[in-house]
């Protein structure tokens, strides 16, 4: 018998309680959520911003909002996970929007000094990137370009209006259905 939204919002999702203790202050929450998260929202982050000096910016950025932000999660409106990685897609898209407001240096060379410390090599499972991978190569390609346009080069519906053509009611729909398929593939 299928669940009823009702039975969903009853059934608490998994990690609910570190939130809920982050919520409370506890000492170590925010630090079980980072253990638990980091890996998967650093190659959410690396994907979108193809560096990964930005992708570790963006990741310690991502935990620190969370801890100011614990108080607004809501259980009926995703799980733990769902929140540090919508968290981390809205500072990867301030970053990729700043990049284009701001002209790059002519010869690529940054004023910053170099840093030296090497990131650990993220985590991958390669189970979950097969099923992403494969629930992506299912859509059609237009649709597949779109949401890869808008998650990860972070396009607003706008700007993937002009670089496609298509019409700005024409690409919502699109990237609505293509979410919604991507998300009947990838619910077990």
């Amino acid at each position: 018998m299928p669940r009823t939204d009702a039975q969903v919002s009853l059934t608490p999702h998994p990690h609910h309680y570190l939130i809920v203790r982050l919520q409370q202050e506890h000492p170590d929450a925010l630090r079980a959520l980072y253990d638990e998260f980091s890996a998967l929202t650093y190659r959410v982050c690396l994907r979108m911003l193809s560096s990964p000096e930005d992708a570790e910016e963006a990741v310690q950025d991502t935990f620190l909002r969370l801890d100011a932000q614990a108080r607004r999660y809501d259980p009926a409106r995703g799980t733990v996970q769902t929140f540090v990685l919508t968290i981390a897609h809205h500072l990867c898209l301030e970053r990729l929007r700043a990049r284009r407001a701001r002209p790059q240096a002519r010869d690529g060379k940054s004023d910053d000094p170099p840093f030296d410390l090497v990131a650990p090599p993220p985590i991958r499972d390669p189970l979950d990137q097969a099923l992403v991978e494969a629930a992506l190569r299912s859509l059609p390609e237009t649709d597949r370009l779109l949401l890869e346009g808008m998650f990860f080069d972070g396009y607003t519906h706008a700007e993937l209006t002009a670089r496609t053509g298509l019409p700005l009611g024409t690409v919502k729909s699109r990237l609505r259905r293509a979410l919604l398929k991507l998300k009947d593939r990838m619910t077990p």
